[in-house]
């Protein structure tokens, strides 16, 4: 059911039942004024007819009716020697600030005398009794005024109350979203909450999802972590630990026999020495170039490029690397440039490693205020699954591209390898041609 068609079902329900409540006092106070009319008229009928009576009892009868009352509208008295016998209970006087609003003539109207049996019947209008009347129906209407006000409030309260009863299921729905652990929410008649339950459960889904993968980035960050600290002691140990032992052995051999040694000898240690430094420098600038691309701050995102496809090529022989580059780019976010210059890294290692290329693509251009790359092999490939079950490398490509404020996409490329499109937006960048070059690996 609709929220609407429920609000104004039940708002119309409720108005209908007031409304037919309203109709029965209405013919209750019409049949209740119907009676007092025509007993009233009665009386004055009975009256007309005492007073014309002949009998001998005529003036205790007239006496009597006027002493019992119920004539509306009039005031009968009964007068003898200018004094009042019998008259009818008084209705109350006419309030002032009604009176203030009434015509004088209502009070001026002139009242009828009639001579029985040396007594004097009195009738004239009475206002009073009228105006009574009319404040007492008013006052019924205002009551049942009042009263329609406040069943329509409550009609209004208790129908919204009753349509907005699933938010309550949806506000557990949404704590369930905070503390991370959702809930299943019930279907609902009404379909506007109904669909926002099936996209609270839609965002739930989504939201665990990418929960569990925060989560397996960060183990994975930590994997990768470990792992390169490993790697990284193994170097410093085996490698420039070694070097520089066998260099701190030279230097102690000069320094014990400086004096005695031999010229040979001496020029022997200086050169053991000279190649030590060499091969601790190399193998320090190998260290830093995975840790930070070597001439990326210094000479730029093309040449930090051209450096790492020359060594790419010269360590891998087996796969041909044909790269497209602009002759000239303009000043990147850091985020943009290390994000381009790390997933053509991690491209290129997955190439050789995963899918045993043979020929690889690499075209970087400049369109508008975008930067677009994309990397093409005709390796093995890789299906949409296994690149969800990827290690830390693809995980670490898609969150430097989203930092950048890119989009990387990962397809099945023209020779059957696997593709990839990486589109970084570049604030500032002036639109200009920018011809790509062949840079042979």
């Amino acid at each position: 059911m609709d929220l609407r068609a429920r609000l104004v079902g039940g708002l119309v329900g409720y108005f209908v039942l007031l409304i037919v409540l309203a109709c029965v006092l209405i013919a209750l106070a019409l049949r209740e004024d119907v009676l007092e009319e025509v007993d009233a008229s009665s009386r004055l009928v009975d009256l007309m007819l005492a007073m014309s009576d002949a009998g001998e009892h005529r003036l205790a009868r007239v006496e009597s009716l006027i002493a019992e009352g119920g004539m509306r509208h009039l005031a009968v008295t009964l007068e003898r020697d200018g004094e009042p016998v019998a008259q009818e209970a008084a209705a109350g006087g006419v309030p002032r600030w009604l009176a203030a609003v009434l015509p004088h003539a209502v009070f001026d109207l002139a009242e009828q005398r009639i001579r029985i049996d040396g007594a004097t019947v009195v009738i004239k209008p009475d206002p009073a009794s009228e105006t009574s009347e009319i404040l007492a129906e008013s006052a019924r209407m205002l009551g049942l005024f009042v009263l329609f006000v406040f069943v329509a409030g409550f009609a209004a309260w208790r129908t919204v109350g009753v349509a907005l009863r699933p938010g309550v299921e949806l506000e557990r729905g949404l704590v369930g979203l905070l503390d991370e652990t959702p809930r299943t929410l019930p279907a609902f008649e009404l379909r506007e909450f109904d669909r926002i339950a099936r996209t609270m459960e839609s965002i739930a889904h989504e939201l665990a999802l990418a929960r569990e993968a925060e989560r397996q980035m960060g183990r994975r960050l930590i994997q990768v972590q470990e792992a390169e600290r490993r790697a990284l002691a193994r170097e410093l140990h085996d490698e420039i630990g070694q070097t520089l032992a066998a260099l701190g052995l030279a230097a102690a051999y000069i320094e014990r026999h400086a004096g005695t040694a031999e010229r040979e000898a001496i020029a022997d240690c200086g050169r053991e020495i000279r190649e030590g430094v060499a091969t601790v420098s190399g193998q320090v600038s190998g260290i830093l170039k995975r840790l930070r691309p070597h001439g990326l701050d210094e000479l730029g995102l093309l040449e930090a490029l051209n450096d790492l496809l020359d060594f790419w090529q010269g360590r891998q022989g087996t796969a041909a690397i044909f790269a497209r580059l602009p002759t000239a780019l303009p000043a990147l976010p850091e985020a943009a440039a290390l994000s381009i210059y790390r997933t053509v890294q991690e491209a290129l290692t997955n190439a050789h490693r995963h899918g045993e290329a043979t020929h690889v693509d690499v075209e970087l251009a400049v369109a508008g205020a975008f930067v677009a790359l994309r990397i093409e092999d005709d390796g093995r490939g890789c299906t949409e699954e296994q690149l969800s079950r990827s290690s830390g490398g693809v995980l670490g490509m898609r969150e430097r591209a989203r930092i950048a404020g890119g989009e990387l996409v990962f397809e099945k490329g023209r020779a059957g390898g696997l593709a990839l499109r990486l589109r970084l937006p570049v604030a500032g960048l002036e639109e200009g041609r920018h011809d790509p070059i062949d840079v042979a690996g």
